[in-house]
Order: structure tokens, then C-alpha cells, then sequence
């Protein structure tokens, strides 16, 4: 077992400034790496199909969902001229987000407590366990990316040029994924019943982020209860772009940088506080 070394406590500075917090991590690059190989390599640990599995589930999940909303409940996306298989791909994409959106988040809680020896026994940087385990759904969710890619190619015969600004759509929601999975790691520590309503809470919430039907359907008086979940206009945005070769609204993504990078500072900043407390609770 390496030995690692802790910093002293952090100022304001440290904790708020991004450069800092880059420089943090930065330190224990090699370490982030090694974790976040064991976080992707524990998932397929003593199963049979190993790595596919990240093919195989959201396609199933597809599969299902297309059946149900696409031809049971005639689900589109509202776009002129919109076969069921443009449906089921916006789906897929939808999905996909939205899988790495909610595994992020959802083993939250348990981060920490789920690791005692390093809470209580080694000077460790805690910090990096979330960053970590978004790491590691964040390589799932490429994995599901590429047959995505081949089903839309063979579908409409070519990738649209949209689809490389997927790479911009996704930076806010890596931004959003590591503020929260931050701030549920360290509220986990104190508030154990977290780890219980953080799954219904996803499932309504992933009702409410646009997967299944476009924001559009929505009455404009109700429109703003989705608009205030970022992730329901990522996903419509990367749907878009990926499927239907709409370009982004560059300045709605601006906004959506902006407003993730501050969350993931304040989740960075709220879990560094509560550090210090984790050794007096687990």
C-alpha cells in the first residue's frame, strides 16, 4: 500500500478557485487513475459477459422504453418528418445521459461510509472517491456511446456534423454529476437516510428531464418546472444535435457552463468543510 500525504487544512482560496482545486487533483493525478480503473473494473468483476454489459443494458433499457412510449404510447420527439427510428435513438441518447447522470449520484451517499479504512486509518484524499466514481460512469457511458454512434450511422447513413458538439453538451453535465455526487458523499457521512431517498428521487426526476417526450409538448405555463432541471435541457440538447443534426444554442450551453462549474465548486468546497468531521462519524 503507497503512503499518501494530506495537505493542511484548506483556505478559502483553495477551496473556491478553480485552478487550485485543479492543482489538488493534479497532485494525485496517479492515484486518481488507479481508482478510477478499480471503480470500471469492480462493475465486471466475476461476471461472464464483462465490458458488455455496458452495451447490453441501456440497449435492453431501450428496447423496453421504445416499445412502451414509442409505439404503445406513439411517443416523438416533434420533429418534422420523425421516423420510430429516430425516436427510439433520441431515446437511446436520452438514456444514456440520464445513466450517467443518475449512477453518478446515486452510490453518492455511500462513498465514504463504504470506506472506513480510509476515512479512519490512512491519510487519504478523500476527494477524489467522487471524482473517481463519476470517472468511471463516465467511461460506461462512452462505452454505450459507440453503438449509439453505429446506429445512427446506419440508420441515416452518415453522423450529422452536430453530433461532435456532443463534446460541449457534455461538459456541463460532468460538471453538475461531480458537484452533486460531492455534496451527497459528504451529507451520506452525517444524513444516512440520503441513501434512501435518492432513488425515488431520480426516478422522478428522470421523468422530468425530457427523455421520453420532448420540452415542446409541455404547456408553456408548465414549461419552467422542467427548465429548472439542467438535465432535462442537456439531454433535449444532445438529442438533438446527436440524432437530428440541430445545431446547439450556444448561449443557453454558456449558461449551463457556467451555472454546473458553479455547482461543482460548491459541492468541491462543501465536501472539503465536512472532511475534517468524517473520522468522528463513520
Amino acid at each position: 500500500m503507497p503512503t499518501y500525504i494530506s495537505s493542511a487544512r484548506a483556505s478559502s482560496m483553495d477551496l473556491f478557485a478553480p485552478w487550485r482545486i485543479l492543482e489538488n487533483f493534479a497532485r494525485h493525478r496517479n492515484l486518481i487513475v488507479q481508482f478510477t480503473r478499480r471503480e470500471i473494473e469492480k462493475r465486471y468483476r466475476g461476471t461472464l459477459l464483462g465490458i458488455f454489459w455496458s452495451f447490453l443494458t441501456p440497449l435492453i433499457m431501450l428496447g423496453v422504453y421504445t416499445m412502451v412510449f414509442g409505439f404503445i404510447f406513439g411517443g416523438s420527439f416533434g420533429h418534422s418528418g420523425e421516423t420510430k427510428t429516430q425516436f427510439a435513438l433520441g431515446l437511446f441518447c436520452g438514456l444514456l445521459v440520464w445513466d450517467f447522470i443518475g449512477g453518478s449520484i446515486s452510490g453518492a451517499p455511500g462513498l465514504i461510509i463504504s470506506n472506513p479504512n480510509y476515512v479512519t486509518k490512512v491519510i487519504f484524499p478523500l476527494e477524489i472517491l467522487p471524482l473517481c466514481s463519476v470517472g468511471a460512469a463516465f467511461f460506461h457511458m462512452l462505452i454505450g456511446f459507440l453503438p449509439l454512434l453505429l446506429f445512427v450511422l446506419i440508420a441515416e447513413g452518415h453522423l450529422h456534423l452536430t453530433a461532435l458538439q456532443i463534446m460541449p453538451i457534455l461538459v456541463p453535465v460532468i460538471l453538475y454529476s461531480l458537484g452533486l455526487t460531492w455534496i451527497f458523499s459528504a451529507l451520506g457521512v452525517f444524513l444516512r437516510d440520503i441513501g434512501s431517498l435518492i432513488p425515488p428521487a431520480l426516478t422522478i426526476t428522470m421523468f422530468m428531464s425530457g427523455i421520453f417526450f420532448p420540452l415542446s409538448s409541455i404547456p408553456q405555463s408548465l414549461r419552467w418546472v422542467l427548465e429548472l432541471n439542467p438535465a432535462a435541457i442537456l439531454i433535449s440538447m444532445a438529442r438533438n444535435a446527436l440524432v437530428f443534426g440541430e445545431s446547439l444554442n450556444w448561449a443557453g450551453l454558456g449558461i449551463q457552463i457556467g451555472m454546473s462549474l458553479v455547482v461543482a465548486i460548491l459541492g468541491y468546497a462543501l465536501f472539503m468543510k465536512c472532511k475534517p468531521a468524517f473520522a468522528d462519524v463513520v
